[in-house]
C-alpha cells in the first residue's frame, strides 16, 4: 500500500493538477484498491470561469481514460445539514447499484458503474456544512488539508471513485455492503453564486467534456426511489425524441404520515398530488410540460446545446449593473428559471423535442414546514 504522505504533482498544461493518497482506513472498508481512481484522489485547482474550463485545458479522469458517459447526475447544494446530504447521496449510490444489477442489458452489467459520473455542486466554500464536509471526506471524496488557497481560484474540484456510503443512522457501508463503485466529482465553488452559476459549472465545464447522453438534475434533500434513475434513463434510451422529463415527486411525510399533522405540509401535498395526477401526465400528452423540477428533472444533453441552455443560463446575469434592460415580458419570465429549458426545448429550431412525464420514476423531498421558510421558497 502506498504511503500516506506520498503524492503525484501534475502541472498540467499549467493548471495545478494533483493527486493524492486517500486515508489507509478508507481503503481498508472498500473491494477494489488496485487502481489509482481507488487509492488517490485528484485535487484540480480551477482559476478560470467554467466557460473557459476547456480552452484552459483542464481534463478529468474519465476524459482521460476514454470513457463514454451515459448518465451525469448533478447534485446541487448550498449549506444543507449532513443528513439531507446523505439521504440524496445514499439513494444515488442505491440507484447506481441497481443499474448495475442490469446484467443483461447491453449497456449495463457489473461495469455500468463506469458510465455514470456523480456531480457535486456546492455553492461556496464558506457556506457550505461543515458535517456536510465531514461526510464526503468519509467517503473519500474530499480531503481538507489539500485545498489551495491561492489567489485567482474560482473553484476546487476533487475527484474520486469512492466504494463507501454513510446511511440515514451514520454507519459506514462499504465492502460487507456489496457497495458498487461510483465515480464523484465535488467541485467546491470558492464563492456563493447562486444555482444557476452551479448549473453553468455542471454544463459548461463538465458536461462539455464528458458528453452524457442524460443530465439529471438534483437538489440536496430530494431522494430518488432506488429505480427511479434508471427508468428516467430507459424512458430515453426507448424514444429518442425526448428530450427532456420529469418524474413522480411526493412530499415525504415521515413514520406513519405524521407529518400531515402540520397544515402547511399538508397543503403542498395535496399541490404536489394535484400536480401529479392531473396537469403533468396531461401536459404529457401533447409532448409539453411547462415546469420541469429543478429538484428531479432529466434532459438530454445534446437537446440543450445551441440554444435552449444559453437561455436558461441568461438569468444568471439579467440583473447585473453591466447587463442589457430586459423587458417587463422577459424579465417576469426569468422568475421561474425552471420554465426557460422545457420551453425553449420544445421550440428549438429545426428539431422536434417533447418532454415527458414518466410516473414510475420517484422521488421524495422535504418541503417548508414553516410560513417564512415557505413564503421564500414561492
Amino acid at each position: 500500500m502506498k504511503n500516506e504522505k506520498e503524492e503525484k504533482i501534475q502541472p498540467t498544461n499549467e493548471n495545478l493538477v494533483f493527486d493524492h493518497p486517500v486515508p489507509n482506513w478508507v481503503l481498508d472498508k472498500v473491494s477494489f484498491t488496485s487502481d489509482e481512481e481507488f487509492t488517490h484522489i485528484r485535487y484540480t485547482a480551477i482559476t478560470c470561469d467554467p466557460d473557459k474550463f476547456i480552452n484552459k485545458q483542464y481534463s478529468i479522469r474519465q476524459k482521460n481514460s476514454k470513457r463514454n458517459t451515459e448518465i451525469m447526475i448533478v447534485i446541487t447544494m448550498y449549506n444543507e445539514s449532513d443528513t439531507q446530504f446523505i439521504k440524496t447521496m445514499s439513494s444515488v449510490i442505491n440507484n447506481v447499484s441497481y443499474i448495475c444489477s442490469k446484467n443483461k442489458s447491453k449497456t449495463w452489467g457489473n461495469e455500468g458503474w463506469k458510465k455514470i459520473v456523480v456531480l457535486i455542486v456546492s455553492d461556496g466554500r464558506n457556506k457550505i456544512n461543515k458535517r456536510t464536509l465531514n461526510v464526503l471526506s468519509v467517503m473519500g471524496c474530499y480531503q481538507d488539508g489539500i485545498v489551495q488557497n491561492r489567489r485567482h481560484i474560482k473553484a476546487h474540484l476533487f475527484e474520486y471513485t469512492t466504494q463507501l456510503m454513510v446511511d440515514d443512522d451514520f454507519n459506514v457501508k462499504g465492502k460487507d455492503n456489496n457497495i458498487q463503485p461510483v465515480q464523484v466529482m465535488f467541485c467546491l465553488k470558492e464563492k456563493n453564486a447562486k444555482k444557476i452559476n452551479s448549473h453553468r459549472w455542471s454544463f459548461k465545464a463538465f458536461a462539455a467534456l464528458l458528453e452524457p447522453k442524460i443530465c439529471i438534475l438534483l437538489d440536496v434533500g430530494t431522494r430518488p426511489s432506488q429505480t427511479s434513475i434508471y427508468r428516467l434513463w430507459k424512458a430515453f434510451d426507448r424514444d429518442h425524441d425526448v428530450g427532456g422529463a420529469c418524474g413522480e415527486i411526493k412530499v415525504e411525510l415521515g413514520h406513519k404520515c405524521r407529518n400531515l399533522l402540520n397544515p402547511l405540509i399538508a397543503s403542498q401535498n395535496f399541490e404536489y398530488k394535484m400536480s401529479n395526477i392531473l396537469d403533468k401526465p396531461s401536459e404529457s400528452v401533447f409532448g409539453y410540460i411547462s415546469v420541469l423540477p429543478g429538484a428531479f428533472s432529466v434532459y438530454r444533453y445534446k437537446a440543450l446545446l445551441n440554444g435552449p441552455l444559453e437561455k436558461y443560463l441568461k438569468g444568471e446575469t439579467m440583473y447585473d449593473s453591466g447587463a442589457t434592460k430586459t423587458s417587463i415580458f422577459e424579465a417576469n419570465m426569468y422568475l421561474a428559471e425552471d420554465r426557460i429549458l422545457s420551453f425553449e426545448l420544445v421550440i428549438k429550431k429545426n428539431e422536434s423535442w417533447k418532454l415527458k412525464y414518466i410516473k414510475s420514476a420517484k422521488a421524495e423531498t422535504d418541503v417548508p414546514d414553516n410560513v417564512p421558510e415557505f413564503i421564500s421558497q414561492r
